[in-house]
């Protein structure tokens, strides 16, 4: 038995000489780095275009020399030439961290970086133009890799990535930008966009608020703050920032639509706290501390309500066909007791969309009021059919 085990274990070390002898002889003998460069220029050459062949040469070429700056820039520009914009960038990049001051193809790369980044930027700009987001989005990435030294691949790489809902890929290129150039207003709004359209108002407001410090009348930026502020309810803030929007532009009609919007809500505040100051049976305390602050609260809400019809009131004027701004402005007549002002817009309006729920509502309310009861009636059934049908 000891014998047949040396036996064999010397058949296997034999077997595993000649399997090694055999691997030796199928292995290709490595090119000289220099006769690979040499045949890949040769492929490159206006004589030949034999783009494939060099691929092939110089992938090979780079994995068996792979600090050969030469070699990655070779590969790089057959890249460019086959519209390989990432594998150009990769490559790029790679030559760009080997050269050295004496390589003369260093200006080439340089010149071809620059060339085909804006050819590839334009193809990203023309189809973000046109909404075709998708194709935008792979021009602006490889933007982003043929030169890595350019914010705006990133910022509209961010734009694009914000645009299609994709905010953590957003925030990451816009990142990168933003540590390329800190200060950058555009960067700034592009990654506030990006926070704010995910939720998260607080670092949103964080990068608008330097790019107010930089432009304070910026329409765009001031809109999403006051959204901000008005979702946390801190309505005096918003209320003080629309009265800046429309300094900054007396005919944008969104600073008055939010200015009558925030008092509505500021209303609405002091409604609940009338509300609260009420005994069991409904009456104002009648003393003195109590009266005043009731007396305060009504007129506080009489200045809202002129504001706030005021600046619907402009709206509809800017924007004759703003329903919205219009069922808002009727909300703030009906609060005013105005029924006749409010019956004007919500007539024509349930007439011209009899699927409005929201005009059906305050008409069937207005109704009620007037003592028109069969009108209330029918409204009210309709407001209800209107508000089921949303439901299904």
């Amino acid at each position: 038995m000891k014998t047949s085990r040396v036996i064999f274990f010397g058949l296997a070390l034999s077997v595993f000489a000649v399997s090694l002898v055999w691997g030796q002889k199928s292995q290709k003998p490595r090119l000289p780095a220099h006769a690979i460069k040499m045949t890949a220029k040769i492929n490159l050459s206006e004589n030949y275009r034999m783009y494939d062949s060099a691929i092939v040469i110089l992938e090979e070429g780079v994995s068996s020399y792979p600090d050969d700056a030469e070699m990655h820039f070779l590969l790089g520009k057959v890249y460019s030439l086959k519209n390989n914009y990432q594998g150009m960038g990769e490559q790029f990049a790679i030559a760009d961290s080997l050269k050295s001051k004496k390589d003369k193809w260093v200006n080439e790369l340089d010149s071809l970086k620059t060339v085909k980044w804006q050819m590839v930027f334009n193809q990203g700009a023309k189809a973000f133009n046109e909404k075709n987001l998708d194709t935008a989005l792979v021009r602006f990435t490889a933007c982003t890799i043929i030169d890595c030294s350019n914010y705006k691949g990133f910022l509209y790489a961010g734009y694009a990535n914000t645009l299609k809902g994709q905010y953590d890929q957003a925030i990451s290129f816009l990142e990168t930008g933003l540590k390329m150039n800190p200060d950058n207003v555009d960067l700034l709004k592009g990654y506030g966009d990006a926070r704010f359209f995910s939720g998260k108002p607080n670092e949103a407001l964080e990068s608008y608020n330097k790019v107010l410090e930089k432009n304070p009348k910026d329409a765009e930026v001031l809109i999403n703050v006051i959204s901000i502020y008005s979702n946390a309810k801190d309505y005096d803030k918003a209320f003080a920032l629309s009265q800046k929007l429309i300094e900054a532009d007396s005919t944008y009609k969104d600073g008055y639509f939010n200015m009558g919007t925030i008092s509505l809500q500021k209303i609405i505040q002091i409604n609940v706290t009338l509300d609260s100051l009420q005994d069991t049976s409904g009456a104002y305390p009648k003393d003195e501390k109590s009266t005043q602050r009731v007396k305060e609260l009504t007129n506080k809400k009489k200045v809202l309500l002129t504001t706030a019809q005021a600046s619907f009131e402009k709206v509809a004027s800017l924007d004759t066909s703003d329903v919205e701004a219009q069922i808002y402005l009727a909300q703030v007549y009906q609060e005013e007791g105005n029924h006749d002002q409010a019956l004007k817009i919500l007539e024509p309006l349930a007439v011209k969309d009899s699927t409005n729920c929201s005009v059906l509502n305050q008409l069937a309310v207005i109704y009620a009021k007037e003592g028109i009861g069969d009108k209330a009636k029918v409204t009210w059934q309709k407001a209800q059919d209107c508000l089921n049908q949303q439901k299904k």
